[in-house]
């Protein structure tokens, strides 16, 4: 098997999930995972808007219509919802703010793609409502939003506070919309620029754009390789989030001693492969305590497995095209061989969530759209100009 029959398979799949009603997570009767979901049915969508696909394409609009119908009086977002419209979910332990970001993503490159007005006169008033809780969510009202613990896709990991994830994420939309709407998006680049300079601080960052100048100055002795994870007060979390380094990635233009840093980083990763988040957390962790409980239906995040160092095609396809961007098709081919080569030697492969990054096994659900539009990511990554 070739890379390439592993992409006709991914956009084979991917029009298995597409349903008059929307795009469903996967084909299987698990946790919820056949309904439309804000961030899966999202991802998927934009990968067909990437590919110029019809049948996805299609899919992306009905899930948009019924996110957008399901949306509480305060604005936010459904997590997932069944595809008949009802039994809306907006979290179990805590509600997910990128339900929101990916919602507005996901409608306003559905409407610049495609300028489907009728459509977009629907969006619009939920994208509205959308932006008021967003910027609830700063609680400061100085750019960034503030996540919960479990407030996000990596719900059983120890990631809160001021996420690049979620920033990046919110910070794209915001841009879309505004861009769309014909209005400024001077105040939307400035805290891009802040976002820059502290997640990936460098010796010479301007005063202006310091968060918490003691928490960065002990970020800087650390000479990291890539964008960091989350800030808090008193802490910049350095470890990588393979999502949020994507985000970045694509909004971003790295400089070349950056593009060096990160791609030394990659070769000491586990296989050529890009894990969630790295590195795991052990039970010699301080981190362990956040980690340990926190879960809905069974513990998943051993050392290497899920969250927890386990390698996502989704985030790692997102990777190689973020990569690919900043003019490092290089890195991101070696990482698609990787990926090539362990689905080639792992039998059980069924476009499961996610491979242990110690022992090359899959784990996770099967028959996932999101591990499908990775594939898509990364073929557009290799070969897309």
């Amino acid at each position: 098997m070739q890379f390439s029959d592993l992409y006709t398979q991914a956009v084979s799949l991917l029009h298995n999930l597409t349903t008059p009603n929307g795009i469903l997570a996967s084909t299987i009767e698990a946790d919820n995972y056949k309904r439309i979901w804000a961030r899966d049915s999202m991802v998927c969508g934009i990968a067909g808007l990437w590919i110029k696909d019809e049948i996805v394409i299609e899919g992306l609009k009905n899930s948009l219509l019924i996110l957008a119908k399901s949306q509480n009086e305060l604005g936010m977002i459904p997590s997932n919802v069944l595809p008949n419209g009802t039994d809306a979910s907006f979290g179990s332990l805590v509600g997910r703010i990128d339900a929101n970001t990916w919602f507005m993503v996901g409608a306003c490159l559905y409407f610049k793609e495609t300028k489907d007005e009728a459509a977009w006169q629907l969006l619009k008033p939920a994208i509205e409502k959308c932006r008021i809780f967003l910027k609830a969510s700063e609680f400061n009202t100085k750019g960034w939003i503030y996540t919960p613990l479990s407030g996000n896709w990596a719900d059983e990991y120890p990631i809160h506070g001021y996420t690049l994830y979620d920033n990046m994420l919110r910070l794209w939309s915001e841009k879309l919309f505004l861009e769309i709407e014909g209005k400024s998006t001077t105040e939307c680049e400035a805290i891009l620029k802040k976002t820059e300079a502290n997640f990936w601080p460098s010796e010479t960052i301007e005063d202006k754009l310091i968060y918490q100048k003691p928490a960065l100055q002990k970020a800087q002795q650390k000479k990291q390789n890539h964008f960091g994870a989350f800030i808090l007060p008193g802490k910049y979390d350095l470890r990588f989030d393979a999502a949020a380094n994507a985000l970045a990635l694509l909004q971003f233009q790295l400089n070349n001693t950056q593009k060096d840093a990160l791609s030394t980083f990659i070769e000491t990763l586990p296989n050529n492969l890009i894990p969630a988040f790295w590195p795991v957390v052990t039970k010699e962790n301080d981190d362990w305590n956040l980690l340990e409980g926190n879960y809905s239906f069974s513990f998943k995040n051993h050392p290497g497995d899920f969250h927890n160092g386990g390698i996502w095609p989704v985030w790692m396809g997102l990777f190689c095209l973020g990569l690919s961007k900043n003019g490092m098709k290089k890195e991101a081919q070696k990482i698609v061989s990787a990926f090539t080569e362990t689905v080639l030697e792992n039998k059980a492969w069924d476009f499961q969530e996610y491979f242990n990054s110690k022992t090359l096994k899959v784990g996770g659900k099967t028959q996932m759209g999101y591990t499908a539009s990775g594939i898509v990511f990364m073929n557009l990554a290799i070969n897309n100009e």
